[in-house]
């Protein structure tokens, strides 16, 4: 069964549909379902298609085997082109008789070896896209060679009708591939694994949580671990700094400032080059509190949750993993901490995720949705607030707290945390809640609050 990508398969087929020249680019992480993507659209489209796989060898051996492929499709013995510009131009040419669909997967590695692709593939639109009618699919998981197609002084920028960055499910989308499981189940797969596909339809429904944790992820070599250290090798290669940063930030230092005094870099640069380059990577990213108007004070994560939980138990305590069974290691080492503080902010994420997804339906339209920090002397007093999240509305700020506890949230802690913002200079709009555990009956009675629990996440 496919699920979701509603949006980016509307966007394909609204191209591959028509009898003209088209160009799609998508791309985005290895794992991420591209491909899937793309054959769901083809298999509906009801168009003759060429499907090409490049592979990591050299330019001449994938162009011999693309060219074997082409001639079987167009029936053409002895198809032998000299390079990518007589082959794509062959294919476009034949597309004035035969409509059809060229599907190249993995073009990053094409590029990769041939600095001359983009340019030959390039030549042969502008001579022979006339009357063409053909729509050429391109699609890699190498980001950064991927983005350098798109840039402006790249030969094929602005040739490309729809470019879509692909990226991981939402926490509802991913919910989907765990139909069966309890809603809190759902979080907790969520919080570890995230929405890669992959990663998903790669979980054992009839084994515990637990189960699958100890001895798919933190047991040494197993098949998750394996995953991430594929990933990262792929993408970051051997750059110890960027393995640092990845700890840095899961062990709570954040900020850009607590970033480079760790590296003691005076100039500065390299820090920004290395959070930028994983950033462009799409494995990490940053927010910026509603208070820093001028957006100058980044806070970074960790996008990729697979990677997070990585690096926030697995990478600083490798030594321990191996003096110890698995079991013992979670028991000692994750579970003290795995639900009370890093999957009760992952909750936060997720319930961040689910107001983007209500945004004006089950939530009040807001403009913004981050952290808020509030530090300041009033009257001598000093003030220090800091709010995970808040929603940033027309009418006033809607602070959203977020418990992930085995307990319904009380009318005590409800009036706790509208009594935190009292000396606060905010226009509070109303005041939202969000429960694992939902919440008693004397807090449902209260009108005017928005109050979201598991229930609602799923609904």
């Amino acid at each position: 069964m496919f699920i979701g990508r509603e949006d980016e398969l509307r966007r394909i087929n609204d191209h591959i549909k028509l009898d003209t020249f088209n160009a799609i680019l998508v791309y985005g992480r290895r794992r991420i379902g591209k491909t899937e993507l793309i054959n769901e659209a083809l298999n509906k489209s009801g168009k003759d298609t060429l499907r090409l796989l490049a592979r990591n060898v050299e330019t001449k051996l994938n162009l011999e085997d693309f060219s074997k492929q082409a001639s079987l499709f167009m029936g053409i013995q002895g198809f032998h082109p000299n390079d990518f510009y007589e082959f794509f131009s062959a294919l476009i040419e034949y597309s004035k008789s035969h409509p059809f669909i060229l599907f190249v997967d993995e073009y990053s590695f094409l590029k990769n070896d041939d600095n001359d692709i983009d340019s030959n593939l390039q030549k042969a639109i502008e001579l022979h896209k006339k009357d063409a009618k053909i729509t050429i699919i391109l699609c890699g998981s190498y980001i950064e060679i991927m983005k350098q197609i798109v840039d402006y002084d790249s030969p094929l920028y602005g040739r490309f009708n729809e470019i879509i960055l692909l990226h991981s499910f939402n926490y509802f989308d991913s919910s989907k591939f765990l139909e069966g499981l309890s809603n809190e189940d759902k979080i907790k797969y969520y919080s570890i694994f995230g929405g890669v596909a992959f990663n998903l339809i790669n979980i054992d429904k009839t084994k515990t949580f637990e189960d699958i944790l100890i001895n798919k992820f933190i047991k040494p070599d197993s098949f998750f671990e394996n995953e991430v250290l594929i990933t990262l090798r792929k993408e970051i290669g051997k750059e110890s700094k960027l393995n640092t940063i990845f700890e840095l930030i899961a062990s709570g230092k954040k900020t850009y400032k607590e970033i480079n005094e760790y590296f003691k870099d005076s100039s500065k640069d390299n820090c920004v080059r290395y959070l930028k380059k994983l950033e462009s990577l799409d494995l990490i990213d940053k927010r910026y509190s509603l208070t820093d108007k001028n957006s100058k004070k980044p806070i970074y994560y960790i996008k990729d949750k697979l990677i997070s939980f990585y690096y926030t138990y697995l990478f600083k305590n490798e030594m321990y993993r191996r003096m110890m069974e698995p079991s013992v290691f979670y028991e000692n080492l994750v579970k003290p901490t795995l639900f009370s503080k890093y999957i009760s902010h992952k909750f936060e994420e997720i319930v961040k995720e689910y107001c983007i997804k209500e945004n004006g339906k089950k939530v009040p339209l807001f403009f913004n949705a981050s952290n808020l920090t509030f530090k300041k002397t009033i009257s001598r007093k000093i003030i220090n607030r800091e709010f995970d999240l808040v929603l940033d509305t027309s009418e006033g700020l809607i602070p959203i707290e977020c418990k992930y506890k085995d307990r319904p949230l009380t009318l005590n802690e409800i009036n706790e945390e509208i009594e935190s913002w009292k000396d606060l200079p905010f226009k509070i709009y109303k005041y939202g809640f969000a429960s694992k555990s939902g919440f008693t009956k004397e807090v449902k009675d209260i009108k005017g609050l928005i109050l979201i629990d598991l229930n609602d996440l799923f609904e």
